[in-house]
């Protein structure tokens, strides 16, 4: 069984042509023969790309074998270009035919859909108002532009009815608007006279969506319930690195194994996927997983897996592989840690040999001085992780950022080590990283810029309708000293340096006015060291695991791991100075907005987390709800507790990481309501090659709704070169967010971008050891994507509480 969905490119410098008969048709009137003469794939659809050339008052219909691109199509074939000379002007060309109000050509793609008579093929239910309904599958065509696309309301009107005009009148055409600002536009259009789908309609529940690309040899266990995954990992034992699992909705506590395949709808930022792409194992939707495995009799079948960004493959294998390689007397990697050595990739021949073993991972030694204090989050830097641990040090660093000073920013008070807040911070060092055939994307920032401090001002000066149950958008700071970016709009005129210096002056101004980094109390690994230290029983316990461990005695592992938590939540004493640096850092903390400590919200901050080959999204615990002196005393000592679980002992002891060396911090922060929270990660983490959009993720309440499963969020992409947005899917939700509202988290994907310059492009200076920094940042980055969880407040105001490396490898 082979599942196949291939997506559309960017423009790339030209190369060699496929040799092969272009059959580009221009002029003829449409139907199905002629279009699957012509057409390719797209998102498992056939789909063939159209040109309209209003000055000719023609169309082209392009062999999609010979021309990939319309840009190259309409320059070279249309136009007499050179490519090379296409690629000196790209974007002024791209802007002639996307954005130009006045443009000659219209660019689209036509897909091929199948109504199966109860709404569409990959749809959901209620998209069938426009589409023929029976017994009887019937195929129907979608209209869509690219997602930048800026057409007007008349101008999208203009282009359905040229098509519709040249296409076979049996087959049903509908408009898909490419993003949010097309949907508004055709709002004041009747869907009569131009019948339309949404996005998240015709694509939000497909059958098979791939998550994260890998590959896999193993084989498949498949549970239809959770209770089924349940009494099996009871009765026949843990799952391992040789087995692919399929269930619904893949728990977070999942061990790993080969793969992963989800049977119902989920998200690419939920938990088990994050932890598929930081193990770099396969996982993929195949809601019809049921009827393949009935077909081909896949129940508990070796099978090939593999994910890529536009192909799903699931192989049954005439016979069991070869038996997986193994170190010596290592047994615990054998039945734990296969697909962290490497699983054996077997032929269907059953030949098979055996990927190079995983690096082991290696922390920056923690620093457990007894004089390390507890201490506000906003004093802490990037540098302070192996005091504090990495989520509470990125939540210093981002004060830091937001209080840095600037032409259009004071500077901020000195922190601890008395020095002033970095007035260089380059926030737009992503937009500088060349994208051939671009040198930079600074001229595109400078446009997203403006478009988005313009969109702030107008909605500031209007009345600003209510947001349904959502809040209204909040009052915005005063942009009134924000550069004026206008000029900057014929970068020839200005130095290289003015403009680069006025463009970091805006992307910093526009940051610190759209989100906030909520302040709070940070307890270093000395806290935990101490509290350790001082209970014999839990020196003994840890020496145990140790030697259990080094045994790889599998079945006594598990027992001491719950024997250590229940000492360090319940059982060992709590030496009285812990005891009172735990209650003071809350005392400590800024008053609520009654000015009493209300309800506290403790968050773990490991040294054993974000690092490349590991990653422990949903490993270690947080509490949300805390009151009082004891009910935080109790969380603490779960947060604690949660580095020793068995799950988290097991995954670091695969990725070679001593419990020697893991210590976990701890953040204490007054809860703040949310009538939205979410995550965004600023990549398409479907398609890891997509510079330009960023993925976000929201439902109503706090962003551990989103990541742990127990909503399906709404889902969004934003595109923060060209502009645009557009609805992924709906999920749980009955209706799209606002306009409004979308708007508003436009801003907030692009601040994600901006901030990812800074993350994932700097580096610490104050270890000069390499060896030490090997999962630092000694490797800076700027493409590597950031995992941003966020809420926005009852009064607008969004907040972020977690900023981490995305799915690190």
């Amino acid at each position: 069984m082979t599942l196949t969905m291939t997506t559309a490119q960017d423009h790339t410098t030209a190369g060699d042509r496929p040799a092969v008969a272009d059959r580009t048709t221009i002029g003829a009137h449409l139907a199905l023969p002629l279009f699957h003469t012509l057409c390719g794939t797209l998102a498992g659809h056939p789909y063939l790309k159209v040109v309209v050339d209003r000055a000719e008052n023609t169309w082209h219909l392009l062999d999609a074998a010979v021309h990939p691109f319309h840009v190259d199509y309409i320059a070279t074939r249309v136009l007499g270009m050179e490519l090379a000379e296409l690629d000196a002007c790209l974007d002024a060309f791209n802007a002639s035919v996307y954005a130009d109000p006045e443009r000659r050509f219209l660019l689209g793609v036509l897909s091929l859909h199948t109504d199966m008579g109860a709404g569409t093929a990959g749809a959901g239910a209620d998209t069938g108002r426009h589409l023929p309904t029976g017994r009887r599958a019937r195929p129907f065509l979608v209209l869509e532009t690219t997602e930048a696309d800026t057409m007007s309301g008349p101008m999208l009107e203009e282009f359905y009815t040229f098509v519709r005009h040249r296409l076979d009148s049996r087959l049903p055409l509908l408009l898909k608007p490419a993003n949010h600002g097309q949907e508004h536009a055709l709002a004041a259009i009747s869907d009569v006279r131009v019948p339309r789908i949404l996005s998240h309609q015709l694509f939000g529940s497909r059958t098979r969506t791939p998550l994260n690309p890998g590959e896999a040899v193993g084989r498949l266990r498949h549970f239809r319930t959770a209770r089924e995954y349940e009494e099996y990992a009871a009765g026949a034992g843990p799952l391992g690195g040789s087995d692919i699992v399929a269930m619904p909705c893949l728990p977070d506590d999942v061990p790993r194994v080969a793969g992963f395949i989800n049977t119902a709808p989920t998200t690419p930022l939920s938990h088990t996927n994050v932890l598929a792409s930081g193990w770099g194992i396969p996982n993929a939707i195949i809601r019809d997983l049921d009827q393949l495995i009935e077909a081909e009799d896949l129940a508990g079948a070796w099978v090939r897996y593999e994910v890529q960004d536009d192909d799903i493959t699931l192989v049954r294998l005439p016979q069991a592989p070869a038996p997986l390689l193994q170190a010596p007397g290592s047994a615990l990697s054998s039945t734990l840690a296969q697909a962290s050595a490497g699983l054996t990739q077997a032929s269907a021949a059953g030949t098979s040999d055996r990927r190079p073993a995983a690096p082991r991972v290696r922390l920056e030694p923690p620093l457990l001085h007894a004089d390390i204090p507890a201490l506000p989050l906003h004093q802490l830097r990037r540098t302070d992780r192996n005091r504090y641990g990495t989520k509470a040090a990125n939540l210093g660093e981002l004060h830091h950022v937001l209080a840095a000073g600037g032409e259009h920013t004071p500077a901020g008070e000195p922190d601890r080590a008395g020095q002033r807040p970095d007035q260089t911070i380059d926030l737009t060092a992503y937009y500088g990283r060349p994208r051939p055939p671009r040198a930079d994307l600074y001229a595109h920032l400078t446009a997203r810029l403006n478009t988005r401090l313009t969109t702030r001002l107008t909605a500031r000066r209007t009345a600003r309708p209510g947001l349904s149950d959502l809040p209204a958008l909040p009052a915005l700071p005063d942009l009134s000293d924000l550069p004026d970016l206008s000029d900057l709009s014929d970068l020839s005129d200005l130095s290289e340096g003015v403009r680069k210096a006025q463009l970091r002056a805006a992307a910093r101004d526009f940051v610190r006015a759209t989100v906030t980094a909520p302040d709070g109390m940070a307890l270093p690994f000395a806290l935990q060291h101490r509290f350790l230290t001082s209970s014999p029983a839990i020196r003994q316990g840890i020496s145990d695991l140790k030697a259990a461990l080094e045994r790889e005695a599998i079945d006594t592992i598990d027992p001491l791991c719950r024997r250590l938590q229940h000492l360090i939540q319940h059982a060992a004493p709590m030496p009285d100075d812990v005891a009172r640096a735990i209650t003071a850092a809350a005392h400590a903390l800024p008053a609520g907005p009654s000015g009493t400590p209300g309800r506290l919200v403790v968050r773990s901050s490991s040294n054993a987390e974000d690092l490349r080959g590991f990653s422990a999204a949903g490993v270690y615990d947080s509490v949300t709800a805390v009151h009082g002196t004891d009910e935080l005393l109790t969380a603490v000592r779960r947060v604690w507790a949660s580095l020793l679980s068995p799950r988290s002992v097991r995954l670091r002891h695969q990725a070679g990481i001593s419990p020697d060396d893991t210590y976990m911090g701890v953040i204490v922060q007054r809860y703040q309501p949310a009538d939205l929270g979410g995550v965004l990660v600023t990549c398409n983490p479907t398609r890891r090659a997509d510079f330009r959009n960023v993925y976000l993720n929201c439902s109503s309440g706090s962003p551990e709704n989103v990541v742990d499963g127990t909503a399906l969020p709404l889902q969004y992409l934003y595109n923060t070169v060209e502009g645009g947005g557009r609805t992924v899917a709906l999920g749980s939700s009955t209706e799209d967010l606002p306009a409004a509202t979308r708007e508003r988290l436009a801003d907030l994907a692009l601040t994600g971008r901006l901030l990812q310059s800074h993350f994932s492009g700097t580096t610490p200076t104050d270890n000069s050891d390499a060896e030490l920094n090997t999962n630092m940042d000694v490797d800076a980055d700027v493409d590597r994507p950031l995992d941003i969880e966020w809420l926005m407040t009852d009064q607008g105001d969004f907040h972020l509480v977690q900023i981490r490396p995305y799915a690190a490898r």
